[in-house]
């Protein structure tokens, strides 16, 4: 059984009623608070709803989504680890791309058992208008497993090769916004995701600091 498969039976827990009159949770294990509430998430699905029949209607955006769907919560982030490899050396470069492994493997910890506990409905499964760009995810919404991959590798690789810092945050911002004109996230997802990514990058590389 693997570490995330260990993590199925995890629960949200209700804990209270907030002031407009939604269960309120507590945490999960990996610190990943609860989505927003009801009335926050449609005004969310309003803005996902625009954003995706725009993406639809413009050939780049929909073909750059989809590129991101296939490749922004891995391949991108490998890609930048061996060009790391080439510039750095062969020791610091693989050190480096454990680094931001690990950083990547405590993301998805976390996001996976948000998920699992949480257990969100995506934007295109609540409004059938929306239609999902890209592979069609299975796993819940909240929060988003790319954007938390994208951040934590983000995060990792700025450390470590800070000239390309910039470049870094701009493909993580990228594969979190694309997300949302996906119709397979809204962009309270995609916030935490980033929240959970960054904190997983710079808990895997204090050492270097």
């Amino acid at each position: 059984m693997s570490i995330l498969s260990a993590a199925t039976p995890v629960f949200a827990v209700p804990t209270g009623v907030d002031r407009l009159g939604f269960p309120s949770y507590r945490p999960l294990p990996g610190g990943v608070p609860n989505p927003p509430n009801a009335w926050v998430e449609a005004n969310e699905l309003n803005m996902v709803r625009t954003l995706n029949a725009r993406a639809q209607q413009n050939p780049q955006a929909l073909k750059f989504t989809e590129y991101i769907s296939e490749h922004g919560a891995f391949g991108i982030w490998m890609d930048f680890a061996k060009q790391y490899r080439k510039t750095a050396g062969f020791v610091r470069g693989w050190l480096g791309t454990g680094v931001m492994l690990a950083a990547m493997g405590s993301a998805a910890l976390k996001t996976t058992i948000a998920k699992r506990g949480y257990d969100r409905l995506r934007p295109f499964q609540i409004d059938p208008s929306i239609h999902p760009l890209g592979k069609i995810p299975k796993d819940a919404s909240f929060p988003s497993g790319h954007t938390s991959a994208a951040y934590a590798a983000a995060t990792a690789l700025s450390t470590l090769w800070p000239a390309r810092a910039q470049e870094f945050g701009w493909w993580a911002r990228q594969t979190g916004l694309s997300r949302v004109h996906a119709g397979v996230h809204f962009p309270s997802d995609v916030q935490m995701g980033a929240q959970v990514g960054i904190q997983s990058g710079l808990a895997a590389t204090s050492f270097l600091r």
